[in-house]
């Protein structure tokens, strides 16, 4: 009877193949949640950092006649910002912004906060260390659906265009999966919007009238946009380069075609903005 007992509490092999089958189905439905939860976490993260950027860029233009950082000279150089990097570095200069942190973004470019010494701040937004492009030439007064901060692009074309086929990679102008980027508006709105595509080199979604997010918010005028710097090269019209990937650019993205773009699209010009605005700069590296 005890022997019938203790056969009777065994597990079958049969039992026990069930069991290990419903933990592995278990498992495989529990990492897409997983994986789909930290990918909205990240996401929130960076539009916070955006939303934090562009308060800053308020703040600035307060005390510089409704201009961003990009539009006033600054005083240390004696020059227009170049770059994303130059003109975020300026708000630190003027120790409105102390932590550079806010210039990062999970899952994407992020900065080591070591910002240097006054005045100059010199080793603050070194190259790879900010994650967001931005909008020149533009005023705390522009209209207030203008694309000002968002995740860097791999063209800073008018609209720009990202790189959907390295989604989640830490790579010059990454999506998130599913072809989407944070976008803040000169509101001080910022959210996670989809692209028109899932692969490949994508823009805005096309709206009604045939503009986009970009397009529609400057009645058709192609406006600069400031690169972010990723190496010792910022990004050009076309491509950009630098030292995030060891073997240089992303695969499929050398030099420019025709038109300064992949694909041999027409560039936009830089220095598009609004009438009476600095006119463009050519992008350079640190």
């Amino acid at each position: 009877m005890k022997m019938k007992t203790k056969r009777n509490q065994a597990f079958t092999l049969i039992e026990l193949l069930v069991v290990i089958t419903i933990i592995a189905i278990l498992a495989s439905l529990a990492v897409p949640a997983f994986t789909m939860v930290q990918t909205q976490g990240n996401q929130m993260k960076g539009v916070n950092n955006a939303k934090q950027v562009i308060l800053s860029l308020k703040q600035f233009s307060k005390d510089n006649n409704s201009q961003y950082p990009d539009s006033v000279a600054n005083p240390l150089t004696g020059s227009l910002a170049q770059n994303a990097n130059d003109a975020f570095r300026f708000m630190i200069q003027e120790q409105i912004v102390t932590d550079e942190r806010i210039f990062g973004c999970p899952a994407g470019l992020n900065p080591d906060n070591n910002i240097g010494q006054a005045p100059n701040y010199g080793n603050a937004l070194m190259p790879g260390e900010n994650h967001w492009a931005m909008t020149g030439n533009q005023t705390d007064t522009t209209q207030g659906n203008m694309p000002i901060v968002f995740e860097n692009p791999t063209s800073v074309s008018w609209p720009p265009l990202w790189n959907a086929d390295v989604a989640g990679q830490i790579q010059p102008g990454r999506t998130w999966p599913g072809g989407k980027i944070i976008i803040g508006r000169n509101d001080g709105s910022v959210a996670v919007e989809a692209l028109a595509g899932k692969k490949g080199m994508v823009g805005p979604k096309i709206m009604a009238g045939g503009f986009n997010l970009f397009t529609q918010a400057s009645q058709g005028i192609p406006q600069r946009i400031l690169p972010v710097v990723y190496g010792n090269n910022t990004m050009t019209n076309g491509v950009g380069t630098g030292g995030l990937n060891p073997n240089g650019p992303p695969a499929g993205f050398g030099a420019p075609l025709p038109g300064g773009m992949p694909g041999g699209a027409p560039p936009a010009p830089l220095g598009g903005g609004a009438p009476g605005a600095p006119g463009g700069l050519p992008p350079s590296g640190l």
